[in-house]
């Protein structure tokens, strides 16, 4: 576990990308059909490098010198799309292209809806974890939470994230994370998750 190199920026994306082809999550506002794999890949390329917050974390998971799972994680008092408004139009154009207006409609939705709910005190949020399909199930996820999570008990600061699938709400469980708002529309269920630092 360590933070990623700047060459390693495109395999995370690949992580990433990788990981989340079935999170409803993000497939409920990125395009489907044949564009649904093309559209991940864009989002990921970009949130790797400058879409999420320019300050944010990204750790990698390696093993016999290839990536096995990767994190973006964000400071407390970090947004994860706070960026300048000059790059808006740059920043626009790529999420567009993912998702497309209607997307991105229902991704604004979503983020206003999610962050009604937030807990008020500052906290780090981890915006994405992922490990490689050809890893799962291997203690990969663990491992990152493990090594992150004991940096923020360390600084005693609260961790919050987002989780849309039943098997990723029962990781986070086990590393102490609770429930405390559940989310339900049509098409998804998030649920807001939130841990208490431990001594």
């Amino acid at each position: 576990m360590r933070l990623a190199r700047g060459d390693e920026i495109d395999a995370a994306a690949r992580v990433l990308c990788d990981a989340f082809a079935d999170e409803p999550g993000l497939n409920y506002w990125l395009r489907q059909g044949r564009a649904k794999d093309r559209a991940r890949r864009t989002f990921f390329d970009a949130a790797v490098r400058d879409i999420v917050h320019p300050k944010r974390a990204l750790w990698v998971a390696e093993r016999d010198h290839s990536l096995m799972g990767a994190a973006i994680w964000l400071g407390a008092g970090q947004e994860a799309y706070d960026f300048a408004f000059w790059r808006l139009p740059f920043v626009s154009a790529r999420i567009l292209g993912a998702a497309g207006v209607a997307g991105v409609v229902k991704a604004l939705a979503l983020t206003e809806k999610l962050k009604d709910h937030y807990p008020k005190a500052p906290h780090a949020h981890l915006a994405y974890l992922g490990v490689a399909p050809r890893a799962q199930g291997q203690g990969v996820g663990s491992a990152i939470l493990k090594h992150t999570l004991a940096a923020f008990d360390a600084s005693r600061t609260p961790a919050l994230l987002e989780a849309t699938l039943d098997r990723n709400v029962a990781l986070y469980q086990r590393h102490g994370f609770e429930i405390v708002h559940e989310l339900q529309l049509p098409d998804l269920h998030a649920r807001i998750m939130w841990r208490a630092p431990r001594r």
